[in-house]
């Protein structure tokens, strides 16, 4: 089962950002785009990476919309869809 805490986790070590923390990651926290916590295509890139690398779900670039990383809550929910059961 996909681990909220390992997610956070994640996103803090790709953020490389002294502001962001497990803590600081709220399910409404915005993922991407100025109010979010990565600005562009290479950041989110590196993310999908280091969940395949971690939770073994693979998201095919098709499947990636902003909307599905529109906050941690949904992004969370899709990658609890996509996990391996």
């Amino acid at each position: 089962m996909l681990d909220k805490v390992k997610l956070k986790e994640i996103i803090v070590a790709v953020a490389k950002s002294s502001d962001v923390t497990v803590d600081s990651i709220k399910d409404d926290t915005k993922l991407i785009g100025p109010d979010g916590i990565f600005f562009d295509s290479i950041d989110v890139l590196e993310l999908m990476v280091e969940i395949e690398k971690n939770f073994g779900v693979k998201i095919k670039d098709k499947d990636l919309n902003e909307n599905k990383l529109e906050n941690f809550s949904k992004f969370y929910d899709f990658l609890s869809q996509n996990e391996k059961k």
